[in-house]
């Protein structure tokens, strides 16, 4: 296990990622799971440990109503769900943070794509092939049928988490402030980001200090953010994964509210790694 010691400011720590063999370092970068051989995702994980990941709950909640048969959700002609649709996945679906969002929206009707986060898992469904298109409604694949099949949760888990991450480009959805900023920082190096995490989030720490301890130092934030890739690291990086049930954040009122972040035992479960030290010791978690 990796240690380090920390400051409250990033100025006082470095990036972990000098620690990693060279070999290791580009293993993570560019093996793609399932098949890396660096990083393994688990999908043998109990239901009760998924209690945790608003993906989870909320694709079940989708595959669910995409299932039932007379009341199929409708989409529009661009393929997006229809407002009747959006509004009855809006009362079903909870999403953590997001209390204060829905209040403002409260009243609204609203398009698919105005509410980022189920624009965000519709499409993960879908590019995971658990549904299709059809004529006038979302209709169920096979792997969909079969994902909603009991005992199933943890394939649905390790799937979902290998489409977010490797295969759709995070910076068109997530966030509303940093949402469109130019480029894919830090996610074409997520598995190192991955890693880093394993060692550095066992206690709490600020997302200043996650940011610098978790990332390369050499590769260059988006203009505008510079100064301040914790913004970034928070949107891209650490608030996914808490929907992923992996991250938890607490306010302390001490810092005057600045959140801490940490994670949680389902992400040593989910994610594992095998690599080495650059001292030859092994470095997975």
């Amino acid at each position: 296990m990796l240690k380090r010691e920390l400051s409250d400011w990033p100025g006082g720590v470095e990036s972990v990622w000098p620690l990693l063999d060279a070999g290791s370092l580009r293993a993570l970068r560019t093996g793609i799971p399932p098949d890396s051989q660096a990083l393994r995702i688990s999908s043998e994980l109990e239901e009760a440990e998924l209690a945790g990941s608003a993906f989870v709950g909320n694709a079940m909640v989708l595959l669910r109503a995409i299932a039932e048969r007379g009341e199929s959700l409708r989409i529009t002609s661009n393929g997006t769900l229809s407002l009747a649709s959006v509004a009855r996945m809006r009362a079903a679906m909870t999403w953590p943070d997001m209390e204060a969002t829905e209040q403002f929206r409260d009243g609204t009707k609203y398009r698919e794509r105005d509410l980022w986060e189920l624009h965000l898992l519709r499409r993960m469904v879908q590019e995971a092939g658990l549904i299709d298109r059809g004529a006038r409604s979302f209709e169920l694949t096979a792997r969909g049928s079969r994902i909603l099949d009991e005992g199933n949760r943890g394939a649905l888990q390790a799937l979902m988490f290998q489409v977010f991450f490797w295969h759709m480009d995070v910076s068109l959805f997530v966030g509303w402030l940093a949402r469109r900023v130019p480029g894919r920082w830090p996610q074409n190096d997520i598995a190192v980001v991955l890693w880093a995490l394993a060692g550095m989030a066992n206690d709490w720490q600020s997302a200043d200090t996650l940011a610098v301890l978790c990332t390369d130092p050499e590769d260059t934030v988006p203009h505008g953010y510079r100064g301040r890739p914790a913004m970034l690291f928070v949107s891209r990086v650490l608030v996914p994964l808490c929907w992923f049930g992996v991250m938890e954040w607490r306010e302390m009122q001490e810092m005057f509210d600045v959140r801490r972040w940490r994670k949680t035992g389902l992400f040593d479960r989910l994610l594992s790694f095998n690599v080495r030290l650059a001292d030859s010791r092994p470095g997975g978690h």
